[in-house]
């Protein structure tokens, strides 16, 4: 009885040693804190333009840092997702299964910049209307993407990166790495050949508001492979 004790004892420490093992190059802050947030909800249409869902964004941001953490909120149990990223160690931190006082599983892993010539870039095209969003003066341009058309609003008045803004917090930049023209995106709508539509949205900026990511003990994961910064 006391052998068969022993090996699946053994077992467990190794797999807990070889589950600290970081990997190599990857490192991150104990904490984070950030003051500054705007906020953004994805609005999910069906045919014939009936709302189906609305999914709310937040992103963090540092008055005096280049940090940021994106956030996808949810009050339901560990249905929620928030992304770090951290410019000083270029390290993302993955928080899966936050929300309604779930405890989440962490990520880290290192990322790279694609060059430029790597950068995937959506052409848009001008249009000649403007409207007023939040108070800013946008303009209205189109594109279409394989079988996929939209509009974008942007914005010449802001001064503030789209890493920030609804164009990265609703995932786009991961499939579009940038735009053919400068700005700040303000809304941005696809839609397909079958009738189904999403509109994302900005529904504040710059607004006062303190938050903090306490990291010290948390049970972290490492990747090992560098990912394209624009994915996360």
């Amino acid at each position: 009885m006391k052998k068969n004790l022993i090996i699946p004892v053994f077992i467990i420490i190794s797999l807990n040693l070889s589950a600290q093992i970081k990997a190599p190059g990857v490192k991150w802050d104990e904490s984070y804190a950030f003051d500054k947030c705007n906020s953004f909800q994805i609005e999910f249409y069906a045919r014939g333009n009936e709302l189906m869902r609305t999914v709310k964004y937040a992103t963090n941001y540092q008055s005096n840092g280049n940090n940021f953490i994106t956030r996808a909120l949810s009050d339901n149990k560990g249905m929620g997702m928030e992304t770090i990223i951290d410019k000083k160690n270029e390290v993302a931190i993955q928080m899966f299964g936050t929300g309604g006082g779930a405890i989440p599983s962490y990520n880290a892993g290192a990322y790279k910049f694609p060059e430029a010539a790597e950068l995937k870039k959506l052409e848009i095209v001008s249009t000649d209307e403007t409207k007023q969003i939040l108070g800013y003066l946008c303009k209205k341009y189109s594109y279409t993407y394989k079988k996929i058309f939209g509009e974008v609003w942007i914005t010449d008045q802001i001064d503030m990166p789209n890493d920030i803004g609804v164009f990265r917090a609703c995932k786009m930049a991961a499939l579009h790495n940038t735009l053919s023209v400068p700005g700040f995106v303000m809304e941005m709508t696809t839609e397909d050949a079958k009738g189904g539509k999403t509109l994302m949205k900005t529904t504040s900026l710059n607004k006062d508001e303190k938050y903090i990511v306490d990291l010290k003990g948390v049970g972290m994961s490492t990747a090992l492979n560098k990912i394209n910064y624009f994915v996360f």
